[in-house]
This record gives C-alpha cells, structure tokens and sequence, in this order.
C-alpha cells in the first residue's frame, strides 16, 4: 500500500482537545476541503467506527466515507468509496487518517492517504508517473486548507488557499 503524508503546525493559541472538537465533526468537512460541495450522513450514527458519510465533489461525484477506526483525542481512519464499486479506478483501496500530534508544544495536524493501485504493471507505472504526486498534492491541499478553517472558523475559499500555499511555512 502507498502512502503520502502531510502536516502542518496550528496556531500556537488551538490547544489538543479544542482540535480534537473540530476534526471530530464529521459534518464539516465541506468547510476545507477543495471541492468538496455537500456533506450528509447515511445513518443515525455521527462519530465513532461505523459513522457513514456521504460527500459530494464539485457537484458532480459522490463519494461514500466510513469511518474505519477511531481514536479518541488523536484521529481517525476513513475509506473512501463508492458503495459496492469501491474507490475510484485505478484504485482497489483508499483510506484518509485524519491525525493530530503535539509537538514543541503545539498541535499538529499529521494526515496520511493511503491507497492501493490495481492494473498491475500499468498501475504501477501509473502511480509512479502520476497518482502518487497528484494525491499528495491534493492531501496537502486538504491539510493546509483544514489549518486554515480550525484557525479562522471560516469556510475556506480557493482564494485563501492560495495565498496560504505562498506562503514559506506551506511548502515542503
């Protein structure tokens, strides 16, 4: 399984349980996450393993998330998938961990993507060619646009992302 990691520091004043709150709401992704227009549950359950979601990307894809494994006060594991058929081609298996450290004493959102390329050797060379950097493009994406909404609380425009990832401190 790939994986690609990235993380970022918070502010100084976001102590852990107070981001433990924010990345806990599952119903606020929509908030930071590029693209991402809608968000419904599919059940009654709204945290823990098992808690269902249902995102909608630019209007047009919807995406299926269950939680796969929580971790209270440090993060969690979502599949990504669509129902019976998946995750998206080329891919057999995506998961996204949402995850917070505390580090020189400040908290750090540390997000991973994991994920699974089939189409054997043209998968490979796919994922080497261009999946691989494209997913940890997006995962960055997410993870400073997420720093940015549990900072402001407010919903992060392409605008804003932009000028965060001009910033030194955003890239890696």
């Amino acid at each position: 399984m790939q994986t690609v990691r990235a993380e970022f520091p918070l502010d100084p004043e976001l102590d852990l349980n107070g981001t433990w709150r924010r990345l806990r709401d599952l119903s606020s992704a929509h908030m930071y996450v590029p693209g991402l227009t809608a968000v419904s549950f599919v059940g009654a359950q709204r945290e823990g393993v098992g808690t269902h979601r249902r995102v909608r990307m630019r209007g047009i894809l919807t995406m299926d998330e269950t939680v796969t494994e929580w971790r209270e006060g440090e993060g969690m594991t979502l599949r990504l998938n669509r129902g019976d058929k998946g995750p998206l081609p080329p891919l057999r298996e995506h998961f996204f961990d949402y995850g917070l450290s505390e580090r020189d004493g400040r908290v750090w959102l540390v997000n991973r993507m994991r994920y699974e390329v089939g189409l054997g050797p043209l998968g490979t060379l796919l994922d080497g060619l261009l999946l691989h950097r494209e997913i940890g493009r997006q995962l960055r994406d997410v993870t400073l646009a997420q720093k940015i909404f549990y900072e402001t609380g407010r919903k992060v425009t392409p605008a804003m992302l932009r000028a965060a990832k001009s910033r030194p401190s955003a890239r890696e």
